[in-house]
């Protein structure tokens, strides 16, 4: 162990926190950090220094300027979590009462009670402040992007009866390809080929389906990889998670809720003539614009939130019921506008009882058919799953509506 890493980081920056509140010292806020100051920065560094000092702390003279600099980066930061939030590999840092465990390549691990539940309520608080919004008693949820992309969401009493709940989840810094995934058996040869030719070609839409933490953004990110490097790509997201694999693209990220994502597809995107779109995440008003960008014939992929890829052309239809457009002809666009749903399971290995491997199945979309009176049912066929019980892929069939075309 480091001469550093020995002191007692939870007491220290707790005497430091109340010192900074007495003498009202700002703490500097992410959003200004992200401009990059250093000079807000070196002061407040500074004023660490001076806050040890005068506390008299004890931290040896050649530890002073280290352990000022940890301080400070947990206070701007997460605290006690701040380090697994460095830690390579971590993908979700999770808190329940003060205990605290991680997932690191789809296994939880427990860390232990590193902290009183107490100082997880106000650091949530604290953390909030920090983005300029607020959580208390009549909004006691809230659901932010922290500086590197990870996505805080936290729960406070009388909401969560059982202390703060918080949840951090950490997406990879490293943009994993389809042949990462192919070595981590979370995709087959055969599927990665088949869908780096459906990205190439540009003209089959796609909704990414799954359990929430099942990989479908890993797999969409994969995917971008293979568009055309004169693809005209527009993308819009609630929370920065897509890493689009192309030099250049047009990227907005827009507050959740009030209508922004509507209102930026409408009155930018379809300026930027794209010939594909992406909506990061169809969590609510996005499902109008997924629907409405088939609709204008625009190349469009999401990612949703569904137990099986006929349950995410569901949850979609039920998603745009704001539109205003009537149900069979909402059927009718997705239907016809959609090429494929790649839908991936999260579950547990049945041999080690751990999350181990992620295990996916692919189903194509295939348009719609009519069937008697004014029912509008999809047409759709599995061309490709993952076999439970066998444990291995079934071939590739070619979509039937594809060889028809």
């Amino acid at each position: 162990m480091s001469s550093v890493a020995r002191y007692d980081y939870n007491d220290i920056v707790k005497k430091v926190q109340d010192y900074c509140v007495r003498r009202e010292i700002p703490v500097p806020r992410w959003r200004r950090a992200n401009a990059v100051n250093p000079e807000e920065e070196l002061a407040f560094h500074a004023n660490v220094l001076r806050a040890m000092k005068e506390l008299r702390l004890d931290v040896a003279e050649e530890d002073r300027q280290a352990v000022a600099r940890e301080v400070a980066n947990r206070i701007t930061g997460l605290g006690v979590l701040q380090p697994y939030l460095e830690q390579e590999g971590v993908e979700e840092i999770i808190v329940r009462k003060g205990f605290v465990q991680i997932e690191r390549m789809g296994q939880i691990h427990d860390v232990g009670e590193v902290a009183p539940d107490e100082y997880f309520y106000r650091m949530t608080r604290r953390i909030a402040d920090l983005e300029g919004k607020e959580i208390g008693a009549e909004d006691p949820q809230i659901k932010l992007g922290l500086p590197d992309g990870s996505r805080f969401t936290a729960a406070i009493p009388p909401l969560s009866r059982e202390g703060t709940a918080i949840n951090i989840r950490r997406f990879s810094r490293k943009k994993l390809t389809f042949e990462d995934l192919i070595e981590y058996k979370a995709i087959d040869a055969e599927t990665a080929e088949f869908l780096k030719g459906v990205a190439r070609m540009m003209d089959k839409s796609a909704i990414f389906s799954g359990r929430p933490g099942a990989g479908k953004t890993t797999i969409l990110n994969a995917f971008t990889q293979y568009l055309p490097k004169h693809c005209q790509l527009a993308l819009v997201e609630t929370f920065q998670e897509v890493q689009p694999q192309l030099g250049h693209y047009a990227h907005l990220v827009v507050e959740e809720g009030h209508g922004e994502v509507g209102r930026v597809v409408n009155v930018v995107f379809l300026r930027m003539r794209p010939d594909v779109m992406i909506i990061g995440e169809t969590v609510s008003e996005e499902a109008i614009e997924f629907i409405m960008g088939l609709n204008l014939g625009i190349t469009a992929y999401t990612t949703t939130h569904a137990h099986s890829a006929r349950l995410a052309m569901t949850r979609i239809e039920t998603l745009s019921r704001g539109s205003g457009i009537p149900l069979d002809e909402r059927r009718e666009i997705i239907g016809s506008g959609l090429g494929l749903a790649v839908h991936i399971h999260k579950g547990y290995d049945p041999d080690s009882q751990q999350y181990k491997r992620y295990m996916r199945e692919m189903i194509a979309v295939h348009g719609v058919t009519r069937g008697t009176g004014e029912a509008v049912e999809y047409d759709y066929e599995v061309i490709k799953e993952y076999d439970m019980r066998r444990k291995t892929w079934t071939p590739l069939r070619e979509p039937r509506r594809w060889r028809e075309a």
